[in-house]
């Protein structure tokens, strides 16, 4: 696995990103400043180099990512060798929801393409302040939904 350095949010931190989580983040939809403020505090800040492997496929983890900065690629192994991305994903993305809900292995790898910040959400933490916990799921859920919805759509439209 690639180096990556794992930090605490300053002060800094929060105030230049809690506005920007609140309004592009589906995760944090419906949070006031004070329940994601729980939430910054709670969680942890990690910084990736370009190339880095964020998460590794058939890993264990129960953490959610969240791209404060940079750019990253979703890569499926195949039986065959080699892999398939199935996304880039950036800025105000999250990764690891499967995981959290879960606490299953990972599905796929995810790998830095620029130098990336993350916020990196334990499931722990999101029973600290039940209410946020509750929330976090709610959007969690409406997230896996839709993805869930537009592979079905995928599928069905491949299959014409």
């Amino acid at each position: 696995m690639a180096h990556w350095i794992k930090e605490n949010f300053d002060f800094h931190d929060v105030q230049r990103i809690m506005f920007r989580l609140i309004e592009r983040v589906d995760v944090f939809h419906g949070m006031n400043q004070q329940e994601l403020l729980m939430i910054l505090e709670s969680s942890e800040k990690c910084t990736f180099d370009p190339g880095g492997t964020i998460v590794r496929e058939g890993s264990t983890g129960a953490y959610l990512y969240v791209i404060i900065e940079g750019s990253v690629s979703v890569i499926k192994s195949a039986a065959s060798g080699g892999g398939t991305e199935l996304a880039k994903l950036s800025s105000g993305d999250t990764f690891g929801e499967v995981s959290l809900v879960d606490n299953g292995v990972r599905s796929a790898s995810v790998l830095a393409l620029t130098p990336c910040v993350m916020l990196r959400l334990e499931e722990q933490q999101c029973w600290k302040h039940p209410t946020v916990g509750a929330k976090i799921y709610r959007n969690l859920a409406r997230i896996l939904a839709k993805r869930l919805r537009d592979m079905d759509e995928a599928y069905v439209l491949n299959r014409r």
